[in-house]
Order: structure tokens, then sequence, then C-alpha cells
């Protein structure tokens, strides 16, 4: 029996790239400091760093869609997020300078990094939200829709 986890893993294309993202908007005018999710290890994979962008949103083809870069985290080193070979780690990712975001406004969270080579045993995952924590309320049994809020993650924020 393999391990099984509530995440998607990441490929290294989605390590250097913007397919795998999670949508959200404010709905106040806020200024973001920090972004704080979960990933799930399994079997030491190989990575350098880790650090979390901020984009813009346009919808195309009737999808949210990354498309501007607005700001980039500070990195996190594999160091800093896991010592033994499988495990699950919060952290949060902190930007250099507060981030204005418009209320009632999309952007897009995309996970980044650099050195990361997974296999089929050995990979990094992105821990999924549910039931959705903000959203949990009137849930059915077979309400398996993570459109809401695929990913585990909060913000920290003030207001402006």
């Amino acid at each position: 029996m393999g391990w099984q986890v509530w995440g998607d893993d990441f490929t290294s294309a989605d390590f250097t790239g913007v397919s795998k993202f999670q949508t959200f908007r404010p709905n106040k005018n806020i200024i973001l400091k920090n972004v704080r999710t979960w990933f799930i290890f399994i079997n030491d994979p190989i990575f350098t760093d880790i650090n979390l962008k901020i984009y813009s949103n346009e919808v195309r083809s009737g999808d949210n869609t990354p498309v501007q870069l607005i700001t980039t985290s500070l990195s996190k080193t594999k160091s800093e997020l896991i010592t033994l070979e499988n495990g699950i780690k919060e952290t949060g990712f902190e930007f250099p300078d507060s981030i204005p975001l418009n209320a009632n406004t999309f952007y897009n969270i995309v996970i980044n990094g650099t050195g990361y080579s997974p296999s089929d045993t050995s990979y990094i995952c992105w821990m999924k939200a549910f039931p959705d924590p903000v959203y949990s309320t009137g849930l059915s049994s077979t309400f398996e829709n993570l459109g809401i809020a695929p990913y585990q993650m909060y913000l920290i924020s003030g207001d402006y």
C-alpha cells in the first residue's frame, strides 16, 4: 500500500510556470504581507527553494488565468521547510514590501521554486483544502468541488 495524500503534486513545469494556482478576491482593499499555505513532502524530494508569486487575473476561455506578475515573496530553502524524508509543513511566505490589493479584484497565487526534480516516488504536493474552511456550511457528503479554494491557505493582511 502506497501513501495517499490530499494534495496536488508539482511537476517540474509547475514549479517554474503558472499552471498550478489559487485564485482569490479580497472583499475589501487590503495590504498583503504574508500568505500561509501547506506542503506535503514525499520521500525527500529534491529542490533548492520555494517562493510564492502574486499574479493579476484574466478570464480566458471561461477560466481564471494568471497574467501579470505583481510580486514575489522571499524564498524558503529546503532546510527551512523539511529535514525529514516525509512530512507536512505549514509555512508563511513573506513579501519584502507590503502589497496593496484592491477589493473585488481577482488575483492568483502561484508556487514556484528552483532545483526541483520530482520522480514517481519523490515529490512535493500542495495541500488541498477540503472542506473549504471558509465555506464549510451546507456541504453534502457528495461535495467534491474544490473550485472555491482548491488549496489550503490564508492571507495575513491589513486594511488600507
